[in-house]
């Protein structure tokens, strides 16, 4: 369930450790079909340069099995699309301009996961445009960190929750 304000977290990925990074809540999947995914509103504005965004597991996920999860990183100003957790690299672009002068007040991102059998096929969302994101392979319920946060000149965390609005995570069963 979702938590009633964002928590800093810190994650054990290295990718992460250039953003200040909030936790949203967390999500139990269970090992059959379901719907479930995390979605939040950006407000752009200057020295807002990157944004991350996605569902990862948990630092304390059970020892031994496979970490799962699904995060990009959002160049405001390139508009690239990077993975951060599967080693997918760049795995697409915005086309139309986020946070610059003309574009709308905030942003869409939105990040929806069906559960078929073993694979969890994910469906990003970025500013009203969406791209299939690598699906990947899992067989036992999956607990998720829903995250967000931000790189450039903005700090420290207090300061994100203003560009951070309408967080949503949820899991429906199919």
């Amino acid at each position: 369930m979702p938590s009633t304000s964002p928590l800093p977290v810190i994650l054990s990925e290295a990718e992460f450790e250039a953003f200040d990074v909030l936790s949203f809540g967390t999500l139990n999947v269970p090992a059959k079909p379901s719907r479930f995914g995390f979605q939040v509103d950006v407000k752009p504005s200057p020295g807002l340069n990157q944004v991350v965004f996605g569902l990862v597991q948990p630092t304390s996920a059970p020892r031994g099995s496979q970490r799962v999860g699904f995060a990009v990183r959002v160049d405001l100003e390139r508009g690239e699309i990077w993975d951060m957790v599967n080693g997918s690299g760049l795995i697409g672009w915005v086309e139309s301009p986020l946070g610059c002068e003309g574009s709308s007040p905030t942003f869409l991102l939105s990040l929806e996961i069906e559960r078929i059998g073993s694979a969890l096929l994910p469906k990003l969302q970025i500013g009203g445009e969406e791209w299939l994101y690598p699906a990947v392979r899992s067989l036992e319920e999956i607990d998720f960190l829903a995250v967000a946060g931000c790189g450039g000149s903005l700090s420290p965390s207090p300061e994100i929750n203003a560009h951070l609005v309408k967080p949503s995570v949820w899991c429906q069963e199919s």
